[in-house]
């Protein structure tokens, strides 16, 4: 079994140029990457410590500070039971890109595809980057943080329940 210790000096010699944080509450070491390493780090992790499963992706918004977006992407190794969290940090831009995880992990498909949905953000060289949850018409990405709740008017025993957005303060 690797130590953390083995993966933190093997990362820092092949990859001079990522930040690697301590493991966290959930003992997950958070990796960060530059957006244009990504693939080529997802797969150095793959082959060569075995994290072979790509749990999850997904993306945050911190609108107000920069850089706005982190996409995460969470590793899993069945060999060592050990988890890792490889991170891109992307700017505030109408139109974040990325480089596409699928060749790395034929599971990042259907996730990026969400994120581009919920969040615009581009993954570039995905195979079919379409909306998967959203309409094709739908206009906006609902995740973002400067996005407007919206909703419908809701009716409730004869009541008329306004949009969050539309509420007053009581």
């Amino acid at each position: 079994m690797t130590s953390a210790a083995e993966y933190d000096a093997t990362l820092r010699e092949r990859f001079p140029d990522l930040t690697i944080a301590a493991s966290d509450e959930l003992d997950m070491p958070t990796i960060v990457v530059p957006g244009e390493r990504i693939v080529a780090v997802l797969e150095f992790l793959r082959d060569e410590f075995g994290f072979t499963m790509l749990m999850d992706l997904s993306a945050c918004d911190w609108l107000g500070r920069e850089p706005r977006y982190h996409v995460n992407y969470h590793l899993y190794s069945m060999d060592s039971n050990v988890r890792v969290r490889v991170k891109v940090q992307l700017p505030d831009v109408p139109e974040p890109h990325v480089p596409s995880a699928v060749p790395a992990f034929a599971a990042a498909d259907w996730h990026e595809r969400e994120v581009f949905d919920f969040f615009g953000i581009v993954f570039d060289g995905h195979p079919e980057l379409t909306r998967i949850l959203l309409p094709d018409d739908w206009e906006g990405y609902p995740l973002r943080k400067d996005e407007p709740l919206g909703g419908v008017p809701t009716w409730f025993h004869g009541a008329t329940v306004p949009p969050i957005d539309e509420r007053g303060m009581a």
